[in-house]
């Protein structure tokens, strides 16, 4: 009897996680690179968070680049939905100037984005997804790097993302 309740209780403590199952997990790096050699310098990683609540939940983290240096943007996103084919969704990425650090609302896409692109597809389970962007950034401040999902048909989108800060 005692065996069947603990069953049941670890059973139950599980079934939280599972209805909460993640549909994507997104690997997102930025590069520092050597001019002259083309050799990574120095990276800063995130990893998947999710909206809402707007911003996210975890810190994001800052990389300090040098204005004109050269940087790469890359990002993996692999859908671990477990339901099978996520149709129509949309993976955008993005550098854009910002505020502050850790703003919580997004930059404004019509201003000061530096560079972005976006891909609209189907995506089969385990299907992975990326994208590598060289970009530099012309003045000082502070700049959002962020790769996100939309259209995911459910009750949250993900999201990975860094703060870029620019002397």
């Amino acid at each position: 009897m005692r065996y069947r309740v603990l069953v049941l209780a670890v059973s139950l403590a599980a079934l939280p996680m599972a209805a909460n199952a993640e549909h994507a997990s997104i690997n997102l790096r930025v590069l520092r690179i050597d001019a002259e050699s083309g050799k990574t310098t120095d990276e800063a990683k995130a990893a998947a968070d999710e909206e809402p609540p707007a911003g996210g939940v975890n810190p994001r983290p800052v990389f300090k680049a040098k204005v004109n240096e050269p940087l790469i943007l890359q990002f993996f996103l692999t859908n671990a939905y477990p339901h099978g084919e996520l149709k129509n969704v949309s993976v955008r990425y993005f550098v854009a100037r910002q505020d502050k650090l850790g703003q919580k609302k997004l930059p404004d896409a019509q201003k000061g984005t530096i560079t972005q692109g976006r891909f609209v597809l189907n995506l089969k389970a385990k299907a992975k997804v990326g994208a590598r962007v060289a970009f530099t950034l012309a003045e000082p401040g502070v700049y959002l790097l962020r790769v996100e999902t939309a259209n995911t048909k459910s009750d949250h989108e993900h999201f990975s993302a860094l703060d870029l800060l620019v002397e």
